[in-house]
């Protein structure tokens, strides 16, 4: 039966907001990717010949240590030493017999020239002889044996130009026969040499797959060298940053079995083009193990962050706080509008330009119910600012 107590209209809350303060700093841009690291320097050694090891020089094995051009392994060369022998041998047989060729070439040339002036003598004579015979003055038979005479003489030239004639296709097949000989002469000692197989870089033996005694033929895998120094990690980046990254930019790298271990790399090259499936590019960072506490070893799987440019004095704010082109800022507890343009989008955030001041309280809450104006209230007193060096949500996979 009691009277209702009068009514009062009671104000609206005021909205508790979230809030980040903007500092104006350098912002540095990172692009995050994954990639298994691999030896910069990384051979396979194969044996170039048919042979057996008849050698492991100074004991060598797995992790042994070797500076290029040091011996490795020898293979048995008594085969191709026999063969190196027998090519020389019939190298200086044939040197001999050109030797011989060119001589007689010598002699048959001085035979010719003696057979030339013999052969104008008898052919002078028997004009002579044959002119008196037709003045009656010369018996017939002088005139035969002046014929005879000259018919011999031409018939001795005619034999020394044919010997000549012959001496000079043989003397090209003796010099074939030469450079054949001393080809497999050549041969044979190249298999000398690689009789004995020495390390083609400094490093360490990664795997070694023969013993004295195990038969090596040619393609067969001998041993591998590993140089630890230096090692390259290729990473891929989407295709969206390929104009921001450059070549010579740092890079830290981490790996999840290590945790609190970091490398640090540069980026020595870029890749030409883009998978067309992932739309990613390659990046291959360098990193010099003599720089590193920890070496990184090849076969690891790393995370890596590669450092992009520098946006002097940015401004970086959530890209969730920007509505139609601007942000709401809190000033004394209550709503503005900051008129703003995306200068860059960095992964989650934005850099932004134009009416927004460094020291700036954003309004990252409630924005679809607040308008300039209005009052709020802070949810914490104070807020950090974002971090002066964002890392880019541009990644392969996982959270930065």
């Amino acid at each position: 039966m009691r009277e209702d107590p009068p009514k009062k209209d009671a104000a609206p809350p005021v909205p508790v907001v979230d809030f980040v303060v903007v500092r104006q700093e350098d912002i540095v841009e990172r692009f995050f990717g994954y990639g298994s690291v691999r030896a910069d320097r990384a051979v396979r050694v194969a044996s170039e010949i048919a042979s057996t090891v008849v050698e492991l020089v100074d004991e060598v094995e797995a992790g042994s240590v070797v500076l290029t051009g040091q011996p490795i392994l020898r293979l048995d060369d008594r085969e191709y030493r026999h063969l190196l022998d027998r090519a020389q041998a019939l190298a200086d047989a044939d040197h001999a017999a050109l030797e011989e060729l060119i001589a007689e070439a010598t002699s048959l040339k001085s035979l010719l020239a003696t057979s030339e002036q013999e052969l104008r003598v008898t052919q002078d004579e028997k004009r002579r002889v044959a002119d008196l015979f037709e003045k009656g003055q010369a018996a017939k038979k002088e005139f035969d044996f002046a014929n005879l005479a000259y018919q011999q003489a031409r018939r001795v030239k005619q034999g020394y130009e044919m010997e000549l004639a012959r001496n000079g296709p043989r003397r090209l097949r003796l010099e074939a026969s030469i450079r054949a000989n001393e080809a497999s002469a050549a041969l044979a000692e190249l298999n000398v040499q690689r009789c004995e197989i020495r390390a083609p870089i400094a490093g360490t033996i990664d795997e070694l797959s023969v013993d004295v005694g195990a038969p090596a033929v040619p393609g067969s895998f001998l041993f591998s060298i590993v140089d630890p120094t230096a090692v390259e990690v290729p990473i891929q980046v989407p295709a969206a940053v390929y104009d921001r990254v450059r070549i010579g930019a740092a890079c830290r790298l981490a790996s999840e079995s290590m945790p609190g271990v970091t490398w640090q790399g540069r980026v020595a090259r870029v890749g030409v083009k883009a998978d067309q499936s992932s739309r990613m590019f390659s990046v291959f960072v360098d990193v010099d193990n003599r720089e590193q506490a920890i070496p990184l070893i090849p076969g690891a799987f790393v995370r890596a962050e590669v450092e992009g440019p520098t946006y002097a004095d940015g401004l970086l704010v959530p890209r969730g706080a920007i509505r139609n082109g601007g942000l709401l800022v809190a000033r004394d507890q209550v709503v503005a509008r900051r008129e703003v343009s995306i200068k860059r989008l960095i992964g989650e955030q934005a850099l932004v330009e134009g009416d927004l001041k460094s020291g700036e309280y954003v309004i990252l809450s409630h924005l679809d119910r607040l308008a300039p104006g209005a009052t709020v209230r802070f949810l914490e007193q104070e807020k950090t600012s974002l971090p002066p060096s964002p890392l880019v949500g541009l990644r392969t996979g996982g959270t930065p």
